[in-house]
């Protein structure tokens, strides 16, 4: 079962654009919950909501279909493909005069 963040019509389009079989899916659905779930641990206490689903509900869903393609390209072992992917979105959401992150990132 897919995590009721992800947008099936996004799932849907990622699944049937790399052919992805039932275990793929549900290895890159896991992969993808616990990276949101290690994102949410790893914020200071001050910072972090009381539950996880609060901080999931607070995660774009554009976000969460990004990051279901990149897992599911890593479980096809396509990885340069997966790295290419989180390298455009980091470029796509850097701040304009946000050099540093950019030339970080490069």
């Amino acid at each position: 079962m897919l995590d009721k963040h992800l947008p099936l019509d996004a799932a849907a389009d990622i699944i049937g654009e790399l052919g992805l079989k039932g275990g793929q899916i549900l290895r890159a659905n896991r992969t993808m919950q616990r990276i949101v779930r290690n994102a949410w641990t790893r914020l200071p206490s001050a910072r972090r909501p009381p539950t996880f689903d609060e901080f999931a509900n607070g995660v774009p869903a554009h976000h969460w279909a990004l990051m279901f393609r990149v897992c599911a390209l890593s479980q096809l072992g396509r990885t340069s493909e997966a790295c290419a992917v989180i390298t455009a979105a980091r470029h796509r959401t850097a701040a304009p005069g946000d050099g540093a992150r950019r030339s970080a990132s490069s």
